[in-house]
């Protein structure tokens, strides 16, 4: 369990860190980028039934396409930015300056439309990790991130089976203009991480109080 101030603490971190993706990803899009301020949360997943587990985060239980990010060796976890899929195309005709058509029928998904959700992926994510890196004054080794279609229900199911006990997740939304677009950060951090992070949180919090 987070304290008031380790929360608070932590929420300022990433508020900064998302801080500069949206303006990176509103510079390169040429469109105003909303991140809203994020929510933090460290929960223990055997505490979780399956009704929690459903309740948490209910996008999850749909169909979404992500990109996905594993870190660190040291410092490790696994950073995902998702979209439902309903929301794909939207974006998509956004990001590119194109006029959006309502799709009747069900969607199938272009290569274009993987590159897009996987580009704005890549910005908001490598400006995440570099902030946390220059934090945590260590360098994070990453994977090739990876962009995954998952059938719904797919990806709460791989989300919540974890050897991880603890996960602490961090909750963005994503807005384009002045469009009402649903996309999502999450961020998965192993128990040692956890523990090394909030360490450096409250050394942040000493040095503010002295």
């Amino acid at each position: 369990m987070l304290t008031t101030t380790q929360e608070d603490v932590l929420k300022e971190m990433y508020n900064v860190f998302v801080g500069e993706a949206a303006s990176l990803l509103s510079e390169i899009l040429q469109k105003r980028i909303y991140l809203s301020v994020p929510e933090v949360e460290l929960i223990v997943i055997n505490d979780l039934n399956d009704e929690d587990r459903e309740n948490l985060i209910p996008i999850l239980n749909g169909t979404i396409l992500s990109t996905s990010l594993k870190f660190g060796n040291v410092f490790s976890g696994r950073a995902e930015f998702i979209f439902p899929t309903e929301q794909i195309k939207y974006v998509t005709a956004l990001c590119l300056g194109e006029e959006y058509i309502m799709e009747t029928e069900e969607s199938s998904f272009s290569d274009e439309d993987f590159d897009v959700v996987k580009e704005i992926g890549n910005i908001i994510l490598n400006a995440i990790m570099g902030g946390m890196g220059s934090l945590l004054e260590m360098k994070l080794d990453y994977d090739v991130p990876q962009v995954v279609l998952h059938e719904q229900g797919e990806f709460s199911k791989t989300f919540f089976n974890t050897q991880e006990s603890n996960i602490l997740l961090l909750y963005v939304n994503f807005s384009v203009d002045e469009s009402e677009v649903i996309g999502l950060i999450l961020i998965k951090f192993s128990l040692e991480s956890i523990e090394f992070l909030i360490q450096k949180v409250d050394e942040i919090s000493r040095d503010v109080d002295e």
